[in-house]
């Protein structure tokens, strides 16, 4: 079980959660099931009806796949951030897996 955050140290919020490869948008009772990750890429639906949306890979997150994908951001040592390189922006942080952290950033916009 992981969690991810909105904002960064005492003014963070928990936005959601990830466990067994599922990415969930909210916590506890009430989160909802947004997508799945596995193996490098990130899923928007679950199950037969999930549609890949992103990869991960070396803590670099890219939106699309294959040749055609774009980076849209990085994780790294507990930060999730949009962008990359010198002009990425913190947008929030994770506890536990940080390809959950990859997959929610595919799936949720932290603006």
């Amino acid at each position: 079980m992981g969690s991810i955050y909105s904002g960064y140290g005492w003014g963070r919020t928990c936005v959601g959660e990830t466990s067994g490869g599922t990415i969930y948008k909210g916590f506890g009772w009430g989160r909802t099931a947004i997508g799945e990750y596995s193996n490098g890429s990130v899923y928007s639906g679950y199950g037969w009806g999930r549609t890949i949306v992103g990869e991960y890979e070396n803590g670099m997150i890219y939106q699309g796949y294959g040749w055609g994908r774009t980076c849209i951001g990085e994780y790294a040592d507990g930060t999730i951030y949009k962008g990359y390189g010198w002009g990425r922006t913190a947008v929030g942080e994770y506890e536990g897996d940080p390809a959950g952290a990859a997959a929610y950033l595919l799936l949720k916009d932290f603006t």
